[in-house]
């Protein structure tokens, strides 16, 4: 069984039954007022709202694991999962829960940057939030989690990178709009800016290129979710992730900027740059002088 200790601030646990194989339940809670196109192909699982409990018809198995992880009544073993965050996706062989918390969701932004503190309204929103963690679910059994598998990486970072894209791809279909896929990677780049950087669900290098042709991720979106994933990664296996952690330690650590930034190559700091600009200015940041003090 995997350890609670090192997954509690994942939004991704793989846990092993200790009563033995599941049977495939065929139970999805879904709150069809909230997602008026739930009749799209959904993978099962169960939902449980933190805000609804009542509500909350957990499998008797689902409550022994829970409890077995996180001892205590069932509430207090629920709060514990999701720890704050506002989604979190539990996996058990071909069974799952996701456990949303909606106060999670709500909770502003708050970023410091340079001994200035921004804070902005949430961008997150049931929707997406549940979206993603379903992501995981529809994409457990993905190719492609044995072929990006990026070394001395954060663990399950490519699991996250085919929730977003799970994410894209269904909100592309129900018609969403630019700002609302560029909300996504907003928040990804908000992580890393965080005084605990999370390079796990720092999928911006995937993300990014995607959003500079909205019109190609528009068509792409009316395949199969397989032929989305294999179209939006199709040219992307060289990610440099270890220039840009170089550069993120050090930008958003709490050092002066007379510290000189690590050698990199030229197109791998603008790249760098380009990512994180438009979140910077969303953010309300002064981005020449930011940049500027960063060398960038």
């Amino acid at each position: 069984m995997t350890s609670a200790r090192t997954r509690r601030h994942q939004a991704y646990w793989p846990i092993r039954l200790l009563v033995g194989k599941p049977a495939l339940l065929r139970v999805a809670f879904l709150l069809v007022a909230l997602l008026p196109t739930a009749a799209m192909a959904i993978p099962t699982h169960q939902l449980c709202r933190l805000d609804r409990l009542a509500d909350c018809r957990l499998s008797a198995r689902w409550q022994q694991v829970l409890q077995s992880l996180w001892p205590g009544d069932l509430n207090q073993s629920l709060h514990h999962a999701i720890a704050g965050q506002g989604g979190v996706t539990l996996l058990a062989d071909e069974d799952a829960l996701i456990l949303l918390n909606p106060e999670g969701i709500k909770r502003n932004h708050l970023v410091l940057l340079d001994e200035t503190l921004y804070e902005q309204p949430s961008l997150r929103n049931y929707r997406s939030t549940y979206y993603h963690e379903l992501g995981h679910v529809a994409s457990r059994h993905s190719p492609w989690l044995a072929k990006i598998q990026p070394r001395n990486w954060p663990e399950h970072w490519q699991r996250e990178v085919l929730a977003d894209l799970y994410l894209y791809w269904h909100l592309l279909r129900e018609g969403a709009t630019p700002s609302e896929l560029w909300a996504q990677l907003h928040l990804r780049n908000i992580g890393l800016m965080q005084a605990q950087p999370d390079w796990q669900h720092w999928t911006t290098p995937v993300l990014y290129p995607l959003l500079q042709d909205f019109t190609q991720l528009q068509r792409w979106s009316q395949r199969p979710l397989a032929q989305f994933i294999d179209a939006a990664l199709a040219d992307n296996h060289s990610w440099p992730l270890h220039a840009y952690r170089r550069l993120g330690q050090r930008q958003f650590a709490l050092t002066g900027s007379s510290v000189a930034q690590p050698y990199l190559s030229a197109p791998q700091r603008q790249q760098w740059t380009a990512m994180l600009s438009p979140t910077l200015r969303w953010l309300g940041v002064d981005l020449p002088a930011y940049l500027a003090r960063h060398q960038l």
